[in-house]
């Protein structure tokens, strides 16, 4: 059996899912820097900040073997970077629903956004999974 699958199989699907939203969170925020970086009318720096740091942040609680609760800087990193993200570009949501540039939203736009909800949605899921196995008593 390779290694990968016996990691797998001693670990539970929420500490799964919480390596996902590390490397997630990272990508979010690095796509959000390549994309908006040197557009300060849709950057948020501090939604970044705090994408990084929940991912840091738990990668720290994993490492000193709290990684039960590793799903919590994540969550609340993805919860408030999401609404920073939806200040930055209230903006242009609404020149684009107003009808001001109706014929195009942009590709870049889509992307962000689409990493800033999946992040949000998967950390909120993550939440409620187990994160710990059960120990059993004897």
């Amino acid at each position: 059996m390779t290694q990968s699958k016996q990691v797998s199989r001693k670990k539970t699907p929420g500490f799964l899912l919480t390596l996902l939203l590390i490397v997630l969170s990272v990508v979010t925020a690095g796509m959000y820097v390549i994309q908006y970086g040197n557009y300060a009318g849709m950057m948020s720096w501090p939604a970044v900040a705090l994408l990084a740091a929940g991912a840091v942040v738990a990668i720290l609680l994993i490492l000193i073997k709290r990684s039960a609760w590793a799903y919590a800087p994540l969550a609340i990193g993805a919860s408030v970077a999401l609404l920073m993200y939806i200040e930055a570009v209230y903006g242009y949501v609404m020149v684009v629903l107003i009808g001001i540039d109706l014929n195009e939203v942009s590709q870049q736009f889509i992307i962000c956004t689409a990493l800033f909800v999946a992040t949000f949605v998967l950390s909120l899921i993550n939440i409620f999974v187990t994160q710990e196995k059960e120990v059993e008593a004897k």
